[in-house]
């Protein structure tokens, strides 16, 4: 309370735990019901602690998992600005992968068709490879490249040659499509994709450029982000 200069009635901040107690359990009985019913192993664990420590709360717990589900921020929400705080903490500091589910819901997952954003750069060839035990089910993976020319020398004599021979080395057979386009972010050039495509899961690296310069500036990952209507795979 004091970090908005005002002390709250100490009966307000008692309710206010209250309710976010019961959200908690209510949660908890939902994720719970959910696995059993799924036949999934599973243990379940509510944290408490001050608002500013949930980011690295949360990534403490994702660096012990193969990977961290998270829902998007849905802008509509209040607590937009919270939900967004948590997905960087656990994306910028777990070292795992992050699946985040659009809040729309999911596509129909019997498409299973997945989109590589692939630049040649590290950080996409870290999420491919953190994405690899997800992509060897597929009926269908696409290693997609947006204007190759602005990235030649990562991306070789036959941009995206390289690394869908790399996956179908790992039992997973590709196609490579290259996307040429001035007028277009590539932000916004790989959603069209994902929906012409019909695609259910979108693999790329996080943050090309720094964090402070992506919110100011805009970038591929904000966009996405902010936009996704596939599943999104992502690691930095």
């Amino acid at each position: 309370p004091t970090d908005v200069g005002v002390e709250y009635p100490i009966d307000f901040g008692v309710a206010q735990q209250g309710v976010v107690d019961k959200s908690a359990v209510e949660i908890i009985d939902r994720f719970e019901t959910a696995a059993e019913k799924a036949g999934v192993e599973y243990a379940s664990e509510i944290v408490t602690c001050n608002v500013a420590r949930a980011p690295a709360r949360l990534a403490y717990h994702a660096r012990h998992a193969d990977i961290t589900f998270m829902g998007q921020p849905d802008p509509e929400e209040e607590d937009t600005g919270f939900h967004e705080t948590l997905l960087d903490g656990v994306l910028f500091a777990s070292g795992r992968p992050v699946y985040t589910v659009p809040y729309i819901g999911r596509p129909n997952m019997k498409i299973r068709k997945a989109v590589i954003a692939w630049d040649g750069g590290k950080k996409a060839a870290r999420a491919l490879n953190d994405a690899l035990p997800l992509l060897k089910d597929r009926a269908e993976v696409i290693v997609l490249v947006v204007n190759p020319e602005e990235r030649a020398s990562a991306h070789g004599e036959n941009p995206g040659a390289d690394i869908a021979a790399h996956l179908e080395r790992h039992g997973i057979k590709t196609s490579i499509d290259r996307q040429y386009f001035s007028d277009l972010s590539a932000g916004t050039v790989i959603l069209n994709y994902l929906t012409e495509a019909g695609a259910d899961l979108l693999v790329m690296g996080a943050y090309g450029h720094s964090r402070l310069r992506e919110r100011a500036f805009g970038g591929v990952t904000n966009t996405i982000m902010n936009q996704m209507t596939v599943p999104v795979l992502m690691s930095e």
